[in-house]
């Protein structure tokens, strides 16, 4: 089995195997919580991995904004690399469906999550070395499916980062960077499908 093929086994092998177990991605991802809060971060301190300097953590806040023709988002994962200097810097960030059936990626602005900002070209060439990963514990097999996904879907990813650093380009035509950024009307500034099913296809590895 080569890694291109792991990668596809770890993604459609997992959430089966929660299935199997009568529970979700998107319900594991709420680390154990009774309720899911909107806003809150699941794990409350996030999941980090200090061997690759990267992070992730779930959550939901409003899951209309694709509009109402778009199927309903449970939340969502937001991952980061970890500079150490500047602190966390946002990478994407994957939506999943109250069946925990990933919906689509979108990158953000830089208010939504803060930290510090890297252009699409940093984020590309640093994405084949992305991975995510723990020792032991509930959120093991979850930090494994993210890195699976994230590898899988490394030439949308690519894709989408150059269209974030564009649409930020294009607004900085009226207004300072340092503006854009901060600016509320510029949310999510460029998304794309994430379901797995056409992508492993593409992959040749359906």
């Amino acid at each position: 089995m080569n890694t291109l093929q792991r990668w596809a086994y770890d993604a459609v092998s997992i959430p089966l195997a929660y299935a199997q177990r009568g529970t979700t991605l998107a319900h594991v991802a709420l680390a154990g919580a009774a309720h899911f809060e909107e806003l809150r971060h699941y794990p409350e301190r996030d999941v980090v991995d200090t061997q690759h300097n990267t992070r992730f953590f779930y959550h939901a806040h409003d899951g209309q904004r694709w509009g109402n023709e778009a199927p309903t988002e449970h939340g969502h994962f937001h991952l980061f690399w970890e500079d150490s200097k500047a602190g966390p810097v946002h990478i994407v960030a994957l939506s999943l469906d109250a069946r925990g059936q990933p919906l689509r990626w979108f990158a953000t602005n830089r208010w939504v999550t803060g930290g510090a900002w890297w252009p699409a070209k940093k984020l590309v060439a640093r994405l084949p070395r992305f991975r995510i990963t723990r020792a032991g514990g509930r959120l093991a097999p979850l930090a494994s499916w993210l890195t699976a996904m994230v590898q899988l879907f490394a030439d949308e990813l690519a894709a989408l980062l150059r269209a974030r650093d564009a649409a930020l380009q294009a607004a900085c035509r009226t207004q300072p960077r340092s503006t854009a950024w901060q600016d509320r009307s510029l949310d999510v500034l460029a998304h794309c499908d994430a379901a797995l099913a056409p992508r492993l296809q593409r992959l040749g590895l359906a």
